[in-house]
């Protein structure tokens, strides 16, 4: 008897579903740290699922943020073993593949074990002009030929590089992790510039992408600031402090801005891993205004609004003039969720466990859920301009997904 009551035991302890009998052996303080459980949509719209492809083992807990280039048509996606795919994103068809650089182990430990990468692609992929560019473990720069895949040029940053290279007006701008940024020719390759930013003593794993806008290349840095460069020649316009570090231990001073910024009429909005967004003018680099609702993921606008989802979950929209908030969704706490994105009349974040969910970005208000798969979405979803919605696992599940109006 005492036999079959252990095997019971252990059974509930184990078999999915039995969650009530496992919470039984675990303290509160660990259960007020569980994601927030999801509770039903009442009245929530379908969601239709277009395709889906799988990449491989994905990027596993590297925390890359590795995130599709998309030019209107065809997807950019980094695959497993350092292959690029072009993917055409309403059929889910590969249009061409290219090896780049192969991902290795020569230290002989399993991956899986060591969760150590040498070697592969490691960038987001960055599209315009013509162009793909991505980079890899050993800092080396890939450009190759959107419509073919055929190599153009390859350069060498300084460091491994994890943002998404920029291209834009016959320029390939590239940002390192030890806090150099580039300026290469988009037609060769060639080094026309290079920005030495120093970076902190410790500093979180990742890195905002560079952006175009009003004539400048604004970046957001590890020291919490954003700069403003000139194309022509790297010098720096403007700088502007989003965070400053505060705390004695070097993990309290963390102020990395490694979401990527969003870019109004006349400002640039930034968000902090402190948990501070900033709204700062382009044309001078001053403060608008700070608040603290704020995270380590991108941001997006709506015509008077700034979607950001702070550190710790809570979904905000925040007034582009003021910073006052207009309203905050909190039902997705400690899901970690990715940053939000427009996707046709709707926003639509990803999180933890792998799910999707699709919002009114006027009031937080859900409409729509589905799950990619179990493991977590940690990039930003792609948006087409039809409102397709696709999104990858770090577990290298890439799909995609329209709500059915």
């Amino acid at each position: 008897m005492r036999k079959l009551l252990g095997l019971a035991i252990v059974a509930a302890l184990v078999l999915p579903g039995c969650t009530t009998v496992r919470d039984w052996f675990r303290t509160d303080k660990a259960k007020s740290t569980d994601p927030t459980k999801l509770v039903e949509i009442e009245g929530a719209r379908e969601v239709e699922k277009l395709w889906s492809e799988s990449l491989g083992d994905g990027e596993g807990s590297l925390g890359f943020r590795q995130r599709p280039g998309f030019d209107g048509s065809t997807l950019y996606v980094v695959a497993d073993g350092g292959d690029l795919r072009a993917i055409d994103v309403e059929t889910g068809d590969e249009r061409w593949e290219r090896d780049l650089e192969a991902l290795s182990n020569s230290r002989g430990w399993r991956l899986w074990e060591s969760g150590v990468r040498e070697g592969g692609l490691q960038s987001s992929v960055g599209v315009g002009e013509g162009l793909v560019v991505v980079a890899g473990r050993s800092g080396t720069v890939f450009a190759v030929s959107a419509d073919s895949g055929e190599p153009r040029w390859e350069a060498q940053a300084s460091a491994e590089v994890l943002a998404m290279p920029l291209i834009a007006n016959g320029l390939v701008v590239v940002r390192s992790q030890d806090g150099r940024v580039f300026g290469l020719n988009a037609a060769d390759g060639k080094q026309r510039w290079a920005f030495d930013r120093a970076i902190p003593t410790l500093s979180s794993r990742g890195a905002s992408t560079p952006l175009a806008a009003a004539g400048l290349i604004l970046v957001g840095n590890d020291d919490g600031t954003v700069v403003a460069l000139r194309p022509d020649d790297g010098l720096p316009v403007w700088e502007a402090p989003v965070a400053e570090p505060e705390g004695r231990s070097e993990l309290d001073r963390l102020v990395d801005i490694d979401g990527d910024l969003a870019v109004g009429a006349d400002a640039v909005y930034a968000s902090s891993v402190r948990g501070i967004t900033a709204a700062i003018a382009i044309s001078s680099g001053q403060i608008a205004w700070t608040r603290d609702n704020g995270g380590a993921n991108s941001i997006d606008l709506t015509a008077d609004g700034v979607l950001v989802a702070d550190k710790g979950g809570t979904l905000w929209s925040l007034d582009r003039a003021s910073g006052s908030a207009l309203w905050r969704q909190e039902a997705l706490i400690r899901r970690q969720p990715t940053g939000p994105v427009l996707a046709g009349t709707y926003a639509v974040v990803g999180d933890l466990e792998g799910y999707l969910h699709w919002f009114d970005p006027r009031t937080g208000s859900f409409i729509a859920r589905e799950r990619v798969g179990d493991a977590r979405i940690i990039a930003t979803p792609i948006v087409t301009p039809t409102g397709t919605v696709v999104a990858v696992t770090d577990e290298g599940r890439l799909a995609a997904y329209r709500v059915v109006e």
